[in-house]
């Protein structure tokens, strides 16, 4: 009898000893059965932030919202256009378009007017610039002109991407070229994509994508360019030189303009 307890106390000693060790040393066996069958699982479309740490060890913070994952697929540009357009509640594309070109802000907005309101689409910032403040007086110069202007064309064999011909000089620009005995203007100014630029407006080969497809569909005559040196409708331009006494007037009739786009 003493013999057999003896045994008992043995065989306890070592299936404890080899339940421990399995333990200890067969968990990465074991546990990720225990885990699936009792464990909880996060939820997959709210996955669990994961700090940094010098020891390279996994410390659970807070939960946080499903980061975009890097295979998604990336938005073309007439999805990105959409999206804009979505965002200001328009399930059709606009009728009319007006594009302002701030120099000193280096941004292009881009509006549209419906139901007797001037609604912000988007805002493209400028890529890359060339110039000063002032208008373009002649070919060389540097210059982007200012001014109320239209869309002369559109080409999609830039080299510069895609562009489109703001028309250049126009009428008002011909006018006071002539008074002031001034010969070759200058054309060919663009809003086009890169980042490179004597006199033109470029944004971006991605930007530019959205908005050539935006103004093929809405038409070049139904789209407006405003080209000022500065935001008027934040501030103004304190003309110092009386050597083009038609700027000032010029000046005003775009701010004027701009105030109707707040």
């Amino acid at each position: 009898m003493k013999n057999l307890l003896i045994h008992f106390i043995l065989f306890i000693s070592l299936l404890s000893l080899i339940l421990i060790t399995f333990y200890f040393l067969g968990k990465k066996i074991w546990y990720p059965y225990y885990e699936k069958a009792f464990l909880i699982q996060a939820p997959t479309s709210i996955p669990l932030c994961k700090s940094s740490s010098l020891t390279q060890k996994v410390i659970i913070e807070k939960q946080c919202i499903e980061p975009i994952s890097k295979n998604e697929k990336k938005l073309s540009s007439q999805q990105k256009l959409n999206r804009h357009l979505a965002d200001n509640n328009f399930v059709f594309y606009p009728k009319n378009l007006t594009l302002i070109g701030l120099k000193y802000e280096k941004i292009l907005e881009v509006w549209t007017r419906w139901n007797g309101k001037n609604i912000h689409i988007i805002s493209y910032p400028f890529t890359g610039f060339s110039g000063t403040l002032g208008p373009k007086f002649q070919e060389g110069d540097r210059q982007i002109p200012e001014g109320f202007y239209g869309i002369s064309y559109l080409n999609p064999n830039s080299k510069f991407h895609l562009s489109m011909r703001i028309n250049y000089p126009n009428h008002f620009d011909k006018k006071m070229a002539k008074k002031e005995k001034r010969n070759n203007l200058g054309s060919d100014i663009m809003i086009h994509g890169s980042n490179r630029t004597i006199g033109c407006i470029p944004i971006g080969d991605d930007k530019i994508e959205e908005l050539y497809f935006l103004v093929e569909k809405v038409g070049i005559q139904n789209t407006k360019v405003i080209l000022a040196p500065i935001d008027f409708r934040k501030t103004d331009v304190n003309i110092k030189t009386n050597k083009h006494p038609w700027l000032k007037n010029l000046y005003q009739k775009l701010k004027q303009a701009m105030i109707e786009f707040q």
